[in-house]
């Protein structure tokens, strides 16, 4: 191997070198106004400590609501910031500690919030068991159908639109919600990688079978985002896709925070794969499970005369028989059940810990925005008292006033203050905060009624300054008692804290780790994802056969000596190639990335498409194998030990290509047309391994035959796309003799 021997010098560290210097052939570039923007902002998200304005002392009220808006205000522009570069990783990857840092803090954000009621939702199972888990879930959809029902009802009743009014209420509504819908399946975008251990495999490519089918399995007319983007073209015609940088921009007034937040996460959360799969798991779990607003929204769009779609298709698709509901629910209860066999009771029980996390952080953070008419209107709502009080916080203030309101009684005959459409007097009279429902009211329509409460600001609250000196309740609250309710309104807001990490790591009983030294540690072979630094010269580019001819070189001579130690790692590996086309679901909406998505499917042994979604029928499909399987009976073939992971393949059996493949594929924005035409050099070994009684049994011989022609017609049809970009077919060109020339010399 003479370009390895004289570029590479054997060494990991030179390797990379040779690796990453191709990026410089790239023609994408940094965004060059988004570093000068960023340079003027503030502090990484991940740094950010944020204090809450009921902590500052002797400071005016004016400056506590400067400081409280500058707070949300940063949070926003910090997750919009974070929303993009996550999706262009490949040019912002110094972004990942800071990522990490993030997505722990939500973590901790959202478990902090659901530790407070430890007997209720996910964290009512203790300790995990499959009858426990199904009996939640089937609560859960119980409770979700119930709500409905009352809902029907209420309408029926001639009761108002509960998720908007007016028809422009409902166009606000599906536009602050595009953050969120445009990510629409990112929490499973960067799972079953090739460093996925070979025995998770299976389990993990379930969660996957969700995945493409948010991509619509490589069919454009399917695919999720592509959906809503048709949608939007409607509800506002010229607004840009999920992944452009003017997506950002303040002159949409995408202001929402907590959709923001929602959106982030979902793209955070399946980023480590290797380092939160539980989390994963568990988020999916949830995320997938039908949701009210949803139902809502398909009924409301249609009577105002909007196409109600995207919405009808979530209710169907993540049904709890056969859809992503079910599918989602088992992966977790077969991923845990994996981890029991093969580790032991304990770690089963850390391992559902986890899981809870992130089922927590997706139960969390709500992806549904409320049309500021019913953020004042709570009384309109459907009640929900099972988890009420929602934290001690809330149990504290309802103490004072029932406590108070003994007191109490006929003071405030003769005040003319109103919210939620009741008086003080009669909030307040006897028998008025009895039950937990007219508590739950009372604290909601309270906390909806400006200026008396504006949500994470008690400075600005006039609530407040009524119980301060000269105010007219002055001396009527103590002092903890005031704090207490200052501590209520500001807890309200929601936006810009940061949550202390050491919370997540607590409650799953982890010593913590930084985010720098995490990723310190990482091995191309076995984490996601791992960037090299760009060098300074290029020298990969000298490397590659400067061909620009497309025809096809001659059949692999199969019939000569395999060389073992050279085909066995490149097998294991080549399927990296077009993992990362698809990481983003944004960048999934073209026919190029429908194609690579149909590969992928195929060498992951998924049955080909059909205009009908499989769901559990996949998951319940026994003849699963795709190209790691068909490896691993090669290797039986071949006498070595069987290896558990890329790794072990890597370890066993060197190959600089293998990991020039791992380094490139990172990178398939900036080397479309290298890895196409490298995953294209691999069909014709498929069709050559596929023909030859010598590497696998007659059935894998067929399997493997299907697979090849599945991926050369998908192949043919990027190509034909590259036709039109002569510096991406040249690179096709290149890429596929550089394959071709590595993949004979396992032939000799």
């Amino acid at each position: 191997m003479e370009w390895v021997d004289s570029a590479l010098a054997s060494s990991t560290a030179t390797f990379i070198i040779v690796v990453t210097v191709f990026t410089l052939m790239a023609r994408q570039r940094l965004h060059i106004s988004l570093y000068i923007r960023q340079k003027k902002r503030v502090p990484l998200l991940g740094a950010v400590s944020v204090a809450s304005p009921s902590k500052a002392k002797g400071v005016p009220p004016q400056q506590l609501q400067s400081e409280h808006n500058f707070q949300t205000e940063a949070s926003m522009r910090l997750h919009k910031e974070l929303y993009y570069k996550l999706q262009h990783l490949e040019r912002h990857y110094e972004v990942l500690p800071q990522a990490r840092d993030t997505l722990i803090s939500l973590f901790s954000e959202t478990l902090e919030q659901a530790s407070k009621t430890p007997d209720a939702g996910i964290l009512s199972i203790k300790h995990y068991s499959r009858d426990a888990l199904l009996k939640f879930q089937q609560h859960e959809d119980n409770k979700i159908m119930d709500m409905w029902e009352q809902y029907l009802a209420r309408r029926k009743a001639k009761g108002p639109r509960e998720m908007f009014e007016t028809k422009e209420e409902a166009r606000w509504w599906l536009v602050q919600s595009s953050p969120v819908k445009y990510v629409d399946g990112a929490w499973l975008g960067h799972i079953n990688k090739i460093t996925t251990p070979f025995g998770l495999r299976r389990v993990i490519k379930n969660a996957w079978q969700v995945l493409s089918e948010e991509l619509g399995d490589g069919d454009l007319e399917k695919n999720h985002v592509y959906l809503y983007r048709r949608l939007m073209e409607t509800v506002e015609p010229g607004f840009p896709a999920g992944d452009d940088f003017d997506f950002i921009d303040p002159k949409h007034q995408l202001n929402e925070p907590g959709i923001w937040k929602a959106a982030v996460a979902q793209l955070l959360i399946s980023l480590f794969p290797h380092q939160f799969l539980p989390e994963i798991i568990g988020f999916n779990m949830h995320y997938e499970a039908m949701a009210l607003e949803t139902l809502k929204v398909s009924k409301e769009l249609k009577e105002l005369g909007l196409d109600p779609y995207y919405f009808v298709l979530h209710i169907s698709i993540d049904n709890a028989d056969s859809g992503h509901t079910a599918m989602a629910l088992q992966t977790a209860m077969e991923y845990i059940e994996l981890i029991q066999k093969r580790d032991g009771d304990s770690a089963a029980g850390h391992t559902w810990k986890r899981i809870q996390a992130g089922y927590i952080l997706s139960k969390g953070l709500p992806t549904a925005p409320i049309c500021p008419r019913f953020r004042t209107s709570p009384s309109s709502l459907p009640v929900d008292t099972k988890t009420f009080p929602r934290n001690t916080t809330e149990a504290e203030v309802i103490r004072i006033f029932k406590a108070k309101a003994i007191v109490s009684q006929k003071i405030h005959c003769n005040s003319r203050v109103k919210f939620g459409g009741r008086t003080i007097a009669e909030w307040l009279a006897p028998g008025g905060l009895e039950s937990k429902k007219q508590e739950m009211q009372f604290l909601d329509a309270l906390s909806n009624s400006k200026p008396w409460v504006f949500k994470g600001d008690s400075g600005r609250s006039h609530l407040m300054k009524e119980l301060s000196w000269q105010g007219r309740m002055f001396g009527s609250f103590t002092q903890s008692e005031t704090h207490s309710i200052k501590q209520w309104i500001d807890t309200l807001g929601g936006g810009g804290t940061v949550s202390d990490p050491a919370f997540y790591w607590k409650f799953i009983n982890e010593p913590q780790i930084s985010s720098i030294k995490a990723l310190k540690t990482v091995d191309i072979r076995v984490h996601h994802p791992v960037f090299a630094q760009l060098p300074a010269n290029n020298i990969l580019a000298q490397l590659l056969p400067s061909t620009s001819h497309l025809p096809r070189a001659p059949s692999i001579n199969t019939a000569a000596t395999t060389n073992w130690e050279n085909l066995l790692p490149l097998w294991f590996t080549h399927p990296c190639l077009l993992e990362h086309f698809i990481c983003v679901p944004a960048q999934t909406t073209t026919p190029m990335a429908c194609a690579i998505i149909r590969v992928l499917r195929a060498q992951s042994g998924f049955a080909p498409e059909d205009s009908i979604v499989a769901g559990m029928d996949e998951v319940r499909r026994k003849e699963s194998i795709g190209l790691v399987e068909l490896g691993l009976e090669m290797v039986k073939v071949s006498g070595f030990a069987e290896p558990t992971s890329l790794k072990d393949v890597l370890e066993n059996w060197r190959s600089d290509f293998g990991l020039l493949m791992l380094h490139l594929c990172k990178r398939p924005i900036e080397n479309t047309g290298l890895l196409l035409g490298l995953a294209m050099s691999f069909v014709d070994l498929h069709d050559a391994v596929a023909s030859s009684p010598t590497f696998l049994s007659s059935d894998s011989r067929r399997l493997l035959s299907n697979i090849a022609k599945r991926e050369r017609d998908n192949l043919e049809s990027c190509l034909r796309d590259l036709q039109d970009n002569p510096p991406r077919f040249l690179d096709f060109c290149r890429g596929y003799h550089f394959g071709r020339a590595e993949i004979d010399r396992c032939f000799t």
